[in-house]
């Protein structure tokens, strides 16, 4: 099946949509995609898991990571008084660029109604691997100074950098090249770009939110300590978002994609089409 043609209707609008248009588009991208790229999903949890379970197993601290290591790069925590567990976060951190790469490729595909085996997907990630891992050190860096400088200069990059991963794996932009045509994709468009991450990301909260409940009622009646609990918690959340999760996430990610480029090609076609009646 995975390497075949995708046999569903083309996901892909044809015209600029209203925000609810876009996060509609998300929701039929992750419900028609996810029998594709769930293999793919289990394996990001898995390569997402050694941190986790080097720290459960060594007794060290755990990269602050802001939560669960689900983001990309969240394996890259270096401690210098723990130098295997900082090999141990990069390995697992580069593995999970390489796999979101691949999940990106494959989710796109079924979009635009694309034959892509889930071994070709993989190996075209692999092949934009040394240019992600590029262009992530640049937005973090750039993200993070803006942050430190002021805080509002460090969102705004946050938002308008955002769309780098896309234009990296779908246009074979380079690292640089996809971080300012990230910029110029989204400028002008930032607060809608905004607006449907926000609702995006309160739907992962409320779920966050509905697991933690569960856990905290179950983990009594299992015998769990606070310390198993965190543990085991880390484990879960980690799998449960990588496999049911972030396959929604890189779904808005590219539905939103789409729509910043028909908005751009249309914004373009207007700036020749009055360049030429002014001449």
């Amino acid at each position: 099946m995975a390497g075949q043609p995708n046999s569903q209707p083309r996901i892909q609008p044809t015209q600029p949509q209203g925000i609810g248009g876009v996060l509609d588009t998300a929701f039929q991208l992750y419900k028609a995609s996810f029998a594709f790229v769930w293999p793919i999903s289990l394996l990001l949890a898995i390569v997402g898991m050694p941190p986790t379970l080097y720290w459960m197993f060594s007794g060290a601290q755990l990269p602050e990571t802001g939560g669960v290591s689900v983001s990309i790069g969240a394996g890259l925590g270096f401690d210098p008084g723990d130098p295997l567990g900082s090999i141990i976060g990069l390995i697992s951190g580069i593995l999970t660029m390489w796999t979101m790469s691949a999940l990106y490729l494959k989710q796109r595909a079924v979009g635009v109604d694309e034959s892509l085996s889930i071994g070709d997907a993989l190996k075209r990630a692999l092949q934009r691997l040394p240019a992600l891992v590029g262009a992530s050190i640049l937005f973090v860096l750039a993200v993070v100074i803006g942050l430190v400088l002021l805080l509002l200069p460090g969102l705004i990059l946050m938002v308008s950098l955002m769309m780098y991963m896309a234009l990296l794996l779908f246009e074979n932009k380079g690292a640089v090249e996809s971080l300012t045509g990230s910029h110029k994709l989204v400028w002008g468009n930032w607060w809608r770009s905004t607006a449907i991450l926000t609702v995006a990301l309160i739907l992962v909260i409320v779920i966050f939110i509905a697991l933690g409940v569960v856990a905290a009622i179950v983990a009594p009646f299992a015998g769990l300590i606070m310390e198993d609990i965190v543990m085991v918690g880390e484990l879960v959340f980690n799998a449960v978002f990588n496999v049911l999760l972030m396959p929604f996430f890189t779904a808005v990610m590219i539905a939103l994609y789409w729509d910043l480029k028909l908005r751009k090609e249309g914004g373009d076609l207007a700036a020749r089409v009055n360049a030429l009646n002014a001449a």
